[in-house]
């Protein structure tokens, strides 16, 4: 089993949230702020999205990509399934500009994990991050898709249908926490003081990291899902 317990809210200065959280088949989406925990057994899928800022419709576009990859999620199984659904994603949302030309260059940012009962498939493309929490230690699992204050790649975002390198990485099972996360929540944050909010029971975790986005004066909408991938016999790794 594991279990995962997730938050979205809008930043501080936004008319709108423009993140989306994907657990499974369920996207969780909200004007001003939702939390949610949630139970599941492997394979299960769990993403954040971020629609890019200075696009038209950010928000359409995280949300109809996280459409895409919660119906697609039951059947996601293996690291090229999942490399699949997030290009199928990429793809729908260039499908969507050119039938509605108002929506043109928008795009979004997605980063998660895929746990299987033996491995641990983490994904990005863009520069929303996952990081592996040990102990008292987080490390960064991926590398933002970033240059010269830019990303360099996303879902959507151009004018016509780019390609894009869904970035993955395995990692073990055993071990530690999963937390996969948009921008608003580590740009303007130390990784140590992330470390230190990652501490503590599971079902607290949203709203301590919420309390340190908020701290740091991060204006924009974050999203954060800490996942705790199980043993068989319920304990915790």
């Amino acid at each position: 089993m594991l279990k995962a317990a997730v938050l979205t809210r809008r930043g501080l200065r936004r008319s709108i949230n423009q993140d989306r959280v994907v657990v499974d088949n369920t996207v969780v989406a909200s004007r001003q702020r939702t939390t949610a925990v949630f139970t599941a057994e492997p394979p299960s899928l769990v993403a954040v999205l971020d629609g890019l800022g200075g696009h038209p419709a950010g928000n359409i576009a995280a949300a109809l990509a996280a459409d895409v990859i919660a119906s697609g999620s039951s059947q996601t199984k293996t690291e090229e399934d999942l490399v699949a659904l997030v290009e199928k994603a990429n793809r729908f949302l260039y499908r969507t500009m050119f039938a509605y030309p108002s929506l043109q260059g928008m795009g979004a940012t997605v980063a998660g994990v895929l746990v299987t009962s033996d491995r641990v498939t983490v994904f990005h493309v863009g520069d929303s991050r996952v990081y592996l929490h040990t102990g008292n230690h987080l490390k960064q699992a991926t590398v933002d898709d970033w240059e010269e204050g830019y990303i360099t790649q996303s879902l959507g975002g151009y004018g016509a249908l780019q390609p894009i390198h869904v970035h993955t990485a395995l990692e073990p099972l055993a071990g530690g926490r999963f937390l996969a996360a948009t921008d608003g929540l580590f740009d303007h944050t130390d990784r140590a003081t992330l470390s230190k909010a990652m501490e503590g029971p599971l079902e607290a975790l949203p709203d301590r990291l919420e309390k340190v986005a908020i701290e740091s004066g991060n204006p924009d909408d974050f999203s954060v899902a800490v996942v705790a991938p199980y043993c068989s016999g319920g304990d915790e790794y």
